[in-house]
């Protein structure tokens, strides 16, 4: 997808405050915000808004000698919503439709985003995720579910901290209902903005619950250029796959079907105008949107 001027303000503006995150060193700060700004100028109109964001992170890490600048964050975000785990469950037992009731909390789930705003704190993050449950979902529950019904198996690529939770709550849903299918779930290879890499998907015991593989570098989204030998192995075995967050909807759109021939089912909160804007959704839906490929007669009825 296309970058805008927009994309560019909220690159530059998230560097500053990773940079923060990662340091005290005002001095380190300036020098990751120059960089920034000279890696915009440069290459802000040629490459994709994941892309972009990829480059100037390695500059955070690299300037302020800080592997994972948001690891407080990200521990702080799983573990609220670690507290609130048990009750979403039996939220969605309860309700008429468990799978609608998954897929909403999934997507309330992408709400946590250090990426769109860096002043998060344990309430605001309760409150956004709170609003976000109750929003109405755009797109077909119903079609998601036929697709999993004749699905083999699933790639699910997860996306931020806190967000895994949501996921990991998903996915047991989806194993009862549908025990037949394989579920493996994939995060980044190393740490890039509040995403999940392995260790925190291990710390929220999502290994227990189904195989969990890395995608074997540090792209903010999917980028298959760069991805891992295994995790492309598993990519062409899997018939389905569930691509959550605004990252991997802007990567994984830029291909087509040979590269990417399965059934896609992207999940996320349309936080940013632009994305919202190109997606064909309004600004704040929860946005179920599928790149079908039926895989029975029956699948797209």
């Amino acid at each position: 997808m296309p970058i805008s001027l927009d994309c560019m303000l909220c690159l530059t503006r998230q560097s500053l405050e990773a940079a923060r995150f990662a340091t005290d060193d005002e001095a380190k700060h300036a020098a990751v915000f120059k960089q920034t700004l000279d890696i915009v100028r440069e290459k802000g109109f040629s490459v994709i808004p994941p892309l972009l964001a990829q480059e100037i992170q390695r500059i955070i890490r690299r300037e302020t000698v800080n592997a994972d600048p948001y690891t407080a964050q990200k521990q702080e975000s799983n573990e609220l919503m670690l507290a609130l785990a048990d009750s979403l469950r039996e939220r969605i037992r309860q309700a008429h439709d468990p799978i609608r009731a998954a897929v909403q909390t999934a997507i309330a789930g992408n709400s946590i985003d250090y990426a769109v705003r860096g002043d998060w704190n344990k309430e605001t993050l309760r409150q956004a995720f709170e609003n976000a449950l109750q929003a109405p979902i755009n797109g077909s529950v119903k079609l998601f579910a036929e697709g999993l019904k004749h699905a083999k198996q699933v790639l699910y690529l997860l996306d931020n901290c806190g967000e895994i939770v949501c996921d990991q709550i998903m996915i047991e849903e989806i194993k009862r209902h549908y025990p037949h299918l394989s579920v493996i779930a994939a995060v980044r290879g190393s740490a890039v903005l509040n995403d999940a890499v392995l260790a925190d998907a291990e710390s929220i015991g999502l290994h227990k619950t189904v195989p969990v593989i890395t995608n074997g570098n540090d792209a903010v989204g999917t980028v298959l250029e760069q991805c891992s030998r295994e995790f492309m192995n598993v990519f062409h075995q899997s018939d389905v796959i569930i691509a959550k967050g605004l990252a991997n909807y802007e990567t994984l759109v830029e291909y087509d079907r040979t590269h990417l021939p399965q059934t896609v089912y992207y999940l996320f909160k349309a936080k940013c105008a632009f994305i919202a804007k190109y997606a064909g959704v309004s600004l704040g839906d929860a946005v179920l949107q599928t790149r079908f490929v039926p895989t029975s007669p029956s699948a797209g009825q």
